[in-house]
């Protein structure tokens, strides 16, 4: 993902979250995987039982952050 000149986002390298049948790409979504990797962001989707839309990535996010802290 990069910004041109311009201000627009391109998703060239990343192909998004692909979640029942959509490919999902915004800049908040694209910093959420990075911080937790895209396998980890499109399973705290399924264990919520939402899309990985903007106003539910606070939720998605404090998902991975309590599989996270499972893990030490």
């Amino acid at each position: 993902m990069y910004t041109d000149a311009l201000g627009n986002t391109h998703f060239e390298f990343w192909e998004g979250i692909k979640l029942a049948g959509r490919t999902f790409q915004s800049v908040p979504l694209y910093h959420l995987c990075q911080n937790y990797g895209d396998a980890q962001v499109r399973d705290a989707c399924i264990h919520l039982g939402c899309m990985p839309y903007i106003q539910d990535l606070r939720a998605i996010a404090d998902e991975c952050e309590r599989v996270e802290r499972s893990f030490v």
